[in-house]
C-alpha cells in the first residue's frame, strides 16, 4: 500500500492525504462527542445518586422526628408517668398501645431508670436490646440522626426518651419498622434502587436485608460486600452504585444506591448514528471537491521545481517563473524569489560571521587557523608531517600577543571600555600589516594573533619587538588615554612545528613563558614543553604529597635594623620529593596558582606555622610572616580556615604578617579590601609583598588597612651599583614612612646594601647575607649562634672604641 501510495501522482497523493486527514478530523470529533456524551450521562447519573441520597437522610430524619415527638408526649404524659410509679404494667401497656395507634409505629416499651423492662405495647415486641444498647442509645442526642437497629430479618428505627419527675425516673423505646413499602416509596420518588446491607457483629459480612430491586435482579452478594464496586453491569445494563454508611446501634449498615445508565445513555446511542451519517456524507463530497481542486493547485507547480533545485544546489541567480500570477501560485513564486534573494544575503552574511570577529572586524580563530594553513602550503610545509632538515621551505613566524591586566580594565572601568580596548589594539596592529603574506587576527578573550611569512630567526624576534614596541605610546579611548602593556611569544616554521596547531600551541607556550618570566617577549623553545610537561606531572604528584608528609616549613629570617636582633622570619615552603630531592616553590608554585591548589599550600604552610609557634616563640622569635596568593585573597573560605588553625593551636592572630603583592590586590581591588579589613579585625598584621613592580594605585593604597610595604629584592640586589635603583627604593621608604608603615626589604645580598638601607630608615631587612631560609627546626640553633655573634661583635667594638679614645 505504501508502494502504491509512491508511486501516485501528487493529485491523488495529496487528495488521499486529505481525505485522510478528514476521516482522522471526523473520526476524532465522533469519538469526543460520543465520549462527552457518555461522561455527561454518568454525571447526571452520579448526581441522581448523590440526591437520592440526601432524600433517603431527610426520610429517615422526618420518621425519627416523629417518633421522637411523640416518644416525648407520652414521657410527659402525667397519668403515664402516675402509671409508672404504681407499677401499673396495665395501664403502661394500654398507654403505649395509644402512643402507637396515634403515629403508626411499630414497637413500644416503657423501662425503669436502670433501663429494666417494665411494659411493652399490645402484640409481638422482637426488640429485645441489652443494658449496654439501651445506655448507649439513650446517650444519643436527639438530633443525631436516625438510631437503626437489625433484628429478626427486618430494620427499625429506635427512639429512646427519658420519662423525668423532674429526675429521670424512667425511659420510653418506640420504633418503626422499615417495610418494604417504605423504600419502594422512597425508589420511585428518587427514581434509584436501593439495598439495605446489615451486619450484627461489626467486622462481619453485610447481608442485605431490604432492597427495591425486581426479583432475579439482585447483584451478588458478595459484589455488594466490595466496598470498593462503583459499577454493577446486569442483563446488559450498567449500573452506577453509591454506598451510604447507615447509623447503627449494634453492627454496621449500608446502603446502597443504585441507578441504572440505560436511559441516559439512549440519547447517546441516537447522536453517534446521525454523526456517522454526516462524517460518511462529507467523505464523499470532499473526496470529489478535493481532487478536482487539488489538480488546478499542483500543476503550476511543476514549473517552480527546476527552479527549487537549483536554489537548493547554490545557484541563487536562477529566475523564477509564474510570479506574474494573481493567485496564490503566483504568492508562492514571489515567495520563492525573495527567498532566493534572502539566502543570498544570508549565506554572504554567515560566512563573514564565521570567519569574522563581530567586535573587532578582524579574522577570528577559524579564519587566522585557513590563513596559516595557506602560508604552510605555500611555503612548501606538509601538514601531516615536519619536513627535512634540507627541504626547501619558506620560513615563517606565528605571534600570539596578549593584553596584561586586561581583566582589570573590565572590572574597573567596564566592559564597554573594555571593548573598545580591544577595538583600539585591533586597529593598531591592523595598521602595521600592510604586507602580502601578513594576516592578524583576534582568537580569543584579549589574545590577539599575528602570521609573517619569510622571516629568518633575527628578522622573527624584531618583528615581534615592533609588535610589543606598537603600545608604547597610550591608546586613545573613548576620549580617554590608556597604557597598555603587551606580552609575545612567537614559534617559527618550519623548525619549531609542522602544522598550524602545533605551531600555535607552541607560540601559546612561549607566550607564557615571557608572562612567567617577565619578558616583553620570548621565541619558543623546545624546553617550555618539557618543562610544562614537568610541571604537569609535578603538579599531579603535589595532590598526594600533602598526605604523603613531603612538604617541609623553612623560615627565613627578618633583621631589625635599629636593633640588630631576629624576631621576625618569613615562612616558606619546599618539596621534598622522593626522585627529585628539595625543590624550591618555583618549581610547582606557579602552576598551582594556576589550578588553585595554591590554596591547599597557603593553608598547609599557615597551619604548620602554627604547630611550630610555641617552639619558635620559646628561641625568641615574635612574628611569622605568611605569604598570600591571589586565589587565596578572593577565596571566601580563607578567613575561616585560618581562625580554625588558630582555635586549633591556641595561638594569636598578632603572632602573624600575612604577605599579600600587590598585584594580587588590583587583581580585584574591591573583593581585596574587604578581606584585608576583615583580616586586619581579626588581629593579623598586613604587608604588601613585591611592591614597586605592580600597578597599584596610591590613591587607593591609602585606604587598604596594611601596616607594611616590602621592597621588591629587583631593586635592592643592585641598589649599591645602581643609583637608579637606590633613588626607588629611597622613594618608597619615604612613601611608605609618609603613610605610616613600616618598611621590609628583601634581596639583601652585602653589606653595603645593608648599610645603605639603615642609613635611609627602613625597618627591616632580609637576604642571603643575613641567613638563607632553613629547616624551621635549625632556627632555633641560628638564632642562638646569630645573637652570641652580635655579642662578640659588639664588644669588640666597644673595646676598640675604648681604644681609640
Amino acid at each position: 500500500m505504501i508502494r502504491a501510495f509512491q508511486r501516485a501522482s501528487l493529485v491523488n497523493r495529496i487528495a488521499l492525504v486529505m481525505l485522510a486527514l478528514l476521516l482522522f478530523i471526523q473520526a476524532g470529533t465522533f469519538w469526543a462527542a460520543r465520549q462527552s456524551l457518555w461522561r455527561q450521562a454518568r454525571t447526571d447519573v452520579q448526581q441522581r445518586l448523590v440526591v437520592g441520597e440526601g432524600i433517603w437522610r431527610n426520610l429517615l430524619g422526618q420518621r425519627q422526628q416523629r417518633l421522637h415527638e411523640a416518644a416525648s408526649v407520652l414521657a410527659s404524659d402525667y397519668g403515664f408517668r402516675a402509671a409508672l410509679a404504681a407499677g401499673d404494667d396495665v395501664t403502661l401497656a394500654s398507654a403505649l398501645g395509644n402512643g402507637l395507634a396515634r403515629i403508626g409505629a411499630s414497637t413500644a416499651a416503657s423501662l425503669d431508670a436502670q433501663f429494666r423492662w417494665l411494659a411493652d405495647s399490645p402484640g409481638d415486641l422482637p426488640l429485645r436490646l441489652s443494658t449496654a444498647q439501651l445506655r448507649h442509645l439513650a446517650g444519643l442526642q436527639a438530633g443525631s440522626g436516625a438510631q437503626l437497629y437489625a433484628a429478626g430479618g427486618k430494620v427499625y428505627q429506635l427512639v429512646l426518651v427519658p420519662i423525668r419527675a423532674p429526675l429521670i425516673v424512667g425511659w420510653v423505646l418506640m420504633s418503626f419498622e422499615l417495610t418494604a413499602e417504605i423504600a419502594r416509596d422512597f425508589s420511585a420518588l428518587a427514581q434509584i434502587q436501593l439495598v439495605l446491607m446489615a451486619s450484627d457483629d461489626g467486622p462481619g459480612p453485610l447481608v442485605p436485608v431490604l432492597d427495591t430491586l425486581p426479583v432475579g435482579g439482585q447483584p451478588p452478594t458478595q459484589r455488594l460486600q466490595d466496598d470498593a464496586a462503583l459499577e454493577w453491569t446486569h442483563g446488559g445494563q450498567a449500573w452506577l452504585l453509591r454506598r451510604a454508611p447507615q447509623p447503627m446501634l449494634d453492627g454496621r449498615m449500608e446502603a446502597v444506591l443504585m441507578a441504572s445508565l440505560a436511559p441516559a445513555t439512549g440519547a447517546t446511542r441516537d447522536m453517534t448514528l446521525q454523526l456517522g451519517l454526516i462524517t460518511l456524507l462529507g467523505l464523499v463530497l470532499f473526496a470529489i471537491s478535493g481532487r478536482m481542486a487539488v489538480r488546478q493547485a499542483v500543476q503550476p507547480l511543476a514549473e517552480l521545481s527546476a527552479s527549487t533545485r537549483a536554489i537548493g544546489a547554490g545557484n541563487f541567480d536562477v529566475a523564477i517563473h509564474q510570479r506574474n500570477r494573481a493567485d496564490e501560485v503566483g504568492m508562492l513564486a514571489r515567495d520563492f524569489d525573495d527567498m532566493r534573494l534572502n539566502l543570498r544575503d544570508h549565506r554572504g552574511e554567515i560566512t563573514r560571521l564565521a570567519f569574522r570577529d563581530t567586535l573587532t572586524g578582524l579574522p577570528n580563530r577559524e579564519a587566522f587557523q585557513r590563513m596559516l594553513a595557506k602560508e604552510l602550503a605555500k611555503a612548501g610545509v606538509a601538514a601531516e608531517k615536519a619536513p627535512a632538515p634540507d627541504s626547501p621551505c619558506a620560513q615563517g613566524v606565528v605571534l600570539l600577543l596578549d593584553i596584561h591586566r586586561f581583566k582589570l580594565v573590565n572590572d574597573v572601568l567596564g566592559f564597554p571600555f573594555g571593548d573598545g580596548v580591544l577595538r583600539a589594539v585591533a586597529a593598531r596592529l591592523q595598521a602595521r600589516m600592510p604586507l602580502p603574506g601578513d594576516g592578524v587576527a583576534r582568537i580569543g578573550g584579549d589574545t590577539f594573533a599575528a602570521v609573517r611569512s619569510g622571516l629568518d630567526q633575527a628578522e622573527a624576534e624584531d618583528w615581534a619587538q615592533s609588535l610589543v614596541r606598537l603600545f608604547d605610546d597610550p591608546l586613545l579611548v573613548a576620549g580617554q588615554r590608556i597604557d597598555v602593556q603587551m606580552s609575545a611569544g612567537y614559534a617559527r616554521w618550519p623548525g619549531d612545528a609542522a602544522t598550524g596547531d602545533e605551531l600555535v600551541g607552541r607560540a601559546e607556550l612561549a607566550l607564557q613563558a615571557a608572562k612567567r618570566q617577565g619578558r616583553e617577549w620570548l621565541a619558543y623553545e623546545p624546553v617550555q614543553s618539557v618543562s610544562t610537561a614537568v610541571a604537569v606531572s609535578l603538579l599531579s604528584e603535589l595532590r598526594s604529597a600533602v598526605t604523603r608528609s613531603e612538604l617541609r616549613l623553612f623560615l627565613q629570617p627578618k633583621l631589625s635594623l635599629d636593633s640588630g636582633q631576629v624576631c621576625t622570619a618569613e615562612a616558606l615552603l619546599r618539596w621534598q620529593h622522593p626522585e627529585r630531592g628539595l625543590l624550591p616553590p618555583a618549581h610547582f608554585i606557579p602552576f598551582a596558582e594556576q589550578t588553585g591548589f595554591v590554596r591547599r599550600l597557603t593553608q598547609w604552610v599557615f597551619d604548620e606555622a602554627c604547630r611550630c609557634w610555641l617552639t619558635l616563640s620559646a628561641q625568641g622569635l615574635r612574628m611569622v610572616s605568611v605569604n598570600l596568593s591571589t586565589r587565596d585573597l578572593v577565596d571566601v573560605h580563607l578567613i575561616g580556615r585560618l581562625q580554625a588553625s588558630l582555635d586549633r593551636h591556641r595561638v594569636p592572630a598578632g603572632a602573624f604578617c600575612l604577605e599579600i603583592t600587590e598585584s594580587a590586590i588590583m587583581d580585584d581591588p574591591q573583593r581585596a579590601r574587604a578581606t584585608l579589613v576583615r583580616l586586619g579585625e581579626m588581629g593579623f598584621r598586613l604587608s604588601i609583598d613585591d611592591f614597586g613592580t605592580g600597578y597599584s594605585s596610591l590613591a587607593y593604597l591609602k585606604h587598604l588597612p596594611v601596616h607594611q610595604l616590602k621592597v621588591d629584592k629587583s631593586f635592592v640586589l643592585k641598589m649599591a651599583d645602581d643609583e637608579s635603583d637606590a633613588k626607588i627604593v629611597r622613594a618608597i621608604v619615604d612613601l611608605a614612612h609618609n603613610l605610616g608603615l613600616e618598611v621590609v626589604a628583601e634581596g639583601v645580598e652585602g653589606p653595603e646594601a645593608l648599610a645603605q638601607l639603615a642609613r635611609m630608615g627602613c625597618e627591616k631587612a632580609q637576604g642571603f647575607h643575613i641567613a638563607r631560609p632553613m629547616a624551621w627546626e635549625a632556627f632555633g640553633g641560628w638564632i642562638a649562634a646569630w645573637t652570641a655573634e652580635q655579642a662578640v661583635a659588639r664588644a669588640s667594638a666597644l673595646d676598640r672604641a675604648a681604644a681609640a679614645g
